[in-house]
């Protein structure tokens, strides 16, 4: 979250002798709402182009707050929906559906670099017992990815349903009813999921046997601790953008205003 505030109106006020206080907190609030509507345009061409097709659900979280005359504080963030003092520390977050994730959060790694916070599925998978600690889980050569190049939520449904019946299995008195749920599950998803564990013969990972043969295809690779590049400087571009629409746009706002106010005093007249 970027926030951005308007300093120093005593020295505006002085300037700006015939305007109110009122008034000048009115101009200084729409210059902050514009400056922060700016910030949110280019940080989404820029999103677009640091980040290979990011998803819808992405970029309508990248969210603006506007200012207001008794809160002179804006700011540009991802699923931030309002700032309670000017200060900036107090903020307010949008409500995520069932089993949606912040984008912020898997978007940090990239933005300031450094190790991949775990997946749901991976934190799922080592729930179970089935991915270690230190290692993570990336897309084999039988996953169902999207169009963004992510797992589709089907198939991870369809892989954690069958193994979390398998890792049970052992502790579980009703060996008949997990027999049918294996099978059942096992015809939907058209063959059955297992898993390689990290040290045996073949490459670790979850693998997909045909329901009615011997092959198998790795759906999931475990990896060892994934690491970011920083690709995106959210924070610097950000900054650079309200440093450089700030002023213009509170120049702009106030010869607005001081506008209005002369053609009301004509009017007057």
């Amino acid at each position: 979250m970027i926030d951005i505030r308007v300093t120093g109106l005593q020295d505006l006020q002085r300037e700006f002798k015939d305007f109110s206080e009122r008034r000048l907190r009115a101009a200084a609030a729409t210059a902050l709402t514009r400056t922060a509507v700016s910030m949110r345009r280019e940080l989404l061409g820029q999103l677009s182009q640091a980040f290979d097709r990011p998803t819808g659900y992405t970029l309508r979280q990248l969210r603006y707050v506007g200012a207001t005359a008794q809160r002179l504080a804006a700011g540009v963030g991802f699923n931030v929906v309002a700032i309670t003092d000017e200060r900036g520390a107090v903020m307010r977050y949008a409500n995520l559906g069932p089993g949606e994730t912040p984008a912020g959060r898997y978007l940090m790694p990239n933005i300031e670099g450094g190790p991949r916070r775990a997946k749901r599925l991976e934190e799922a998978l080592r729930a179970i017992g089935a991915l270690p600690q230190g290692w993570f889980a990336v897309p084999g050569q039988g996953a169902n990815v999207d169009a963004y190049g992510n797992m589709t939520r089907g198939q991870v449904v369809q892989i954690l349903s069958q193994l979390r019946v398998q890792f049970v299995a052992g502790s579980t008195r009703n060996m008949s009813r997990v027999a049918r749920e294996q099978i059942t599950a096992q015809r939907k998803a058209g063959g059955r999921f297992f898993v390689a564990p990290v040290g045996g013969k073949l490459a670790p990972g979850v693998y997909q046997r045909e329901l009615l043969g011997r092959n198998i295809t790795p759906v999931v690779v475990f990896v060892r601790g994934v690491t970011y590049r920083r690709r995106w400087d959210f924070y610097r571009e950000a900054r650079a953008i309200a440093d450089r629409e700030l002023p213009a746009q509170l120049d702009r706002a106030l010869a607005e205003s001081l506008q209005r106010l002369r053609a009301r005093s004509a009017g007057r007249g």
